[in-house]
């Protein structure tokens, strides 16, 4: 849910056939309803999964599954301007998660991009965009989360820096170790469902001053807290580039991919060889992973 401080809650509905483009919705505290609308193509020539919508579950992605958060979704037909523009600036979102399935390769993805605000049909035909131009279209890209059950990163980005500043454990980032997040760990044992709050505090001016990630689970210890702020890419004000995006509503999307890529920039045992994984087996990520709350 989307809040300042109330407790979120979320109803799922209409479940539908799982392959539809409109697999159903959701109730997003602090927004409403929000209508999933799923991808079609996951890049060019490569056929998106399916993200299916259950009652008990919530949100569910399959591999090479990607789902745009929506305030109406058309059987068929893509329209930017049906993306829910979300307004996080100043606020905090939660959920949980379920990425126990999610092994050494694979990507289990919630993340805001500048999707509604996007003209451009983008070659997935459904005006995707993100910082990386996975589908031709470039625009500014804040990952909530980008992880499997050994890494986890936040990152910000604004539209034209592919790699971004970010925080969190995996091949390149040490702000945790393996002790603390994992299976087994200490804190955040991803063989289980964990909670993610994201806020986007702002100055008194009214500008994002950090993204501010914490990561907990019932009945654990700790939390894990990760801070990104300061971010200055190529010498322009990356915190004001993505207050403005913020501002003026981004929308959330799910995605789980790895089959047939390479995550050791994510999950790989990096320059000192503390990270997580060796290597990356995408042909053994578990089918699907759940977002839900």
């Amino acid at each position: 849910g989307v809040h300042d401080s109330e407790p979120s809650t979320s109803r799922i509905s209409q479940p539908r056939l799982a392959a539809a483009m409109c697999p159903g919705s959701i109730t997003v505290a602090g927004y409403g309803p929000v209508t999933m609308v799923n991808a079609k193509t996951n890049k060019p020539g490569d056929e998106a999964g399916t993200v299916e919508v259950d009652a008990g579950a919530g949100i569910v992605p399959h591999m090479k599954g990607r789902s745009y958060f929506a305030d109406a979704c058309t059987e068929g037909h893509y329209d930017s301007r049906q993306y829910s523009a979300l307004q996080l600036l100043g606020k905090t979102m939660r959920y949980s998660v379920d990425l126990s399935a999610a092994s050494c390769g694979c990507n289990a993805a919630l993340y805001l991009t500048s999707l509604h605000q996007n003209a451009d049909t983008s070659t997935c035909d459904d005006y995707y965009c993100d910082a990386n131009k996975v589908c031709g279209v470039n625009c500014a890209e804040i990952d909530l989360m980008e992880a499997n059950n050994r890494a986890f990163y936040a990152t910000l980005h604004v539209q034209d820096d592919g790699g971004g500043v970010g925080g969190g454990y995996g091949a390149g980032r040490r702000d945790w170790n393996s002790s603390v997040y994992g299976p087994g760990a200490r804190c955040i044992d991803t063989r289980y469902a964990f909670k993610v709050a994201v806020s986007f505090p702002v100055d008194a001016n009214g500008k994002l001053r950090a993204m501010e990630v914490r990561l907990s689970q019932e009945g654990k210890p700790c939390q894990l807290p990760v801070r990104v702020a300061n971010y200055n890419p190529f010498g322009r004000d990356g915190m004001q580039e993505l207050s403005d995006a913020l501002a003026a509503g981004m929308t959330p999307i799910v995605s789980y991919w790895g089959t047939g890529e390479t995550l050791m920039w994510l999950d790989g045992p990096g320059g000192d060889g503390q990270g997580p994984c060796n290597e990356d087996t995408p042909q053994q990520c578990g089918d699907s992973v759940r977002f839900f709350d």
